[in-house]
């Protein structure tokens, strides 16, 4: 039977992403397409030192795709750290390809993490966890080493960014439409998400 709307699943590799990702997906569908509805998997987690290796993306995508609904669409999220954000993400599909070629799977690298995503929309952030009334974006936020760095340096002292605890509430405030204009990964994200929604091919 066909899923009347798509079904997403996701593979993240940090603790603090399994909370974020599934917050900002709900989040994003309806900014990026109005009235859209899209069923949002808990995402599934695979730490870094195994997402890389084929044989445990196999078993991470096998968990994912034997799930009820069955997911329409996979995302695969985690950060570039220093590797080539491009060539990371398309060695995430083409391992997926050669063993899960049935399910519609897009990757995405953060460049240099997930956070560069907060610093590019900071203006969202103003006000929220001790961070400045008027925190702006630094210049080419994913050019940054160390985004959780930047942020805690605004912070009050004694207060330090944690990625457990500030990621998935960060996830809902920072501005999304910045987001895609200085990070360029993020703006790839979205179009990804939007390429889930209307099921059309990558």
């Amino acid at each position: 039977m066909t899923n009347p709307h798509p079904v997403i699943a996701s593979i993240v590799e940090g603790h603090g992403e399994e909370k974020a990702l599934l917050g900002l997906l709900h989040r994003l569908v309806p900014h990026l397409q109005s009235g859209a509805y899209a069923e949002i998997q808990r995402p599934h987690r695979v730490p870094r030192d195994r997402i890389l290796k084929p044989e445990h993306l196999n078993k991470a995508l096998s968990i994912v795709t034997a799930r009820v609904p069955r997911p329409t669409g996979i995302l695969v999220l985690l950060d570039a750290d220093d590797d080539c954000a491009v060539e990371l993400a398309q060695r995430i599909k083409d391992q997926a390809q050669a063993t899960h070629a049935h399910v519609p799977l897009l990757a995405v690298a953060a460049v240099r993490e997930f956070e560069a995503w907060f610093l590019a929309g900071a203006t969202g952030l103003a006000g929220h966890a001790g961070l400045p009334a008027d925190l702006q974006p630094p210049p080419q936020p994913e050019t940054i080493r160390g985004a959780k760095e930047w942020l805690t340096k605004r912070m009050p002292r004694g207060s330090s960014y944690q990625e457990t605890a500030h990621q998935p509430s960060f996830a809902q405030l920072f501005d999304l439409d910045a987001a895609r204009t200085g990070a360029p990964s993020f703006d790839k994200f979205c179009r990804d998400v939007h390429r889930l929604l209307t099921r059309a091919p990558s």
